[in-house]
């Protein structure tokens, strides 16, 4: 995929509720995001980025208690070829009331190219299901399902509603470092896959 540009749409936490935490509205944002995405396939790609207020909030948590805090980001930052690619998906979703009261919607903006300094793949992490652990397990190893569900703990994540089918799943999202953006394309989700890899720019 070529991201020639892109569009951040940061999240706002609630000042009113405390129920409507920063995760919680995240996931709300995502699933309008995402069914936009599918209207268009294979056009758009998603990143996780954090505002410079969410990293001085992770900053001052882990000087009050000694420890990492957990993976969390306030800004999807949505990456397309086309500059009206993004403005379709900026009319898409302006009119729906989340986006309107929990999001800053930006615009559609050139990359900048002398500014990027990498390269980051985002793809879905998956645990496998226990049946499907139970017909490749090995006395000897930990299986690959509590391995990886281990590893999940410190990914970045979505909780989304099916809109087909009305289940609640999660997305676990795995950031890798890449050396270019190669040629694949983005799933419904934004996400690449082993399958179809690509990378976007980090700047």
């Amino acid at each position: 995929m070529d991201a020639h540009f892109y569009l951040d749409v940061r999240v706002l936490e609630s000042s009113d509720d405390t129920d409507l935490k920063l995760g919680h509205i995240r996931n709300q944002i995502y699933t309008v995001i995402h069914g936009a995405f599918r209207k268009l396939p294979a056009h758009y790609a998603l990143a996780v980025e954090m505002s410079d207020k969410l990293k001085a909030k992770q900053e001052q948590f882990e000087k009050k208690h000694g420890r990492t805090a957990k993976p969390s980001f306030d800004i999807l930052r949505i990456f397309a070829e086309q500059q009206d690619e993004l403005e379709q998906l900026i009319e898409a979703i302006k009119g729906h009331w989340k986006i309107r009261d929990y999001t800053v919607l930006g615009t559609a903006i050139a990359v900048p190219m002398a500014k990027i300094s990498g390269w980051k793949s985002y793809r879905r992490f998956r645990i496998p299901t226990q049946k499907a652990e139970r017909t490749q397990l090995s006395n000897q190893n930990e299986p690959l399902r509590d391995r990886r569900l281990k590893t999940a703990r410190d990914k970045p994540f979505f909780q989304v509603m099916s809109q087909s089918t009305g289940q609640g799943f999660t997305i676990i999202i795995d950031i890798q470092d890449c050396e270019n953006a190669g040629h694949g394309l983005p799933d419904s989700y934004g996400l690449a896959r082993k399958e179809s890899p690509f990378a976007l720019p980090v700047f």
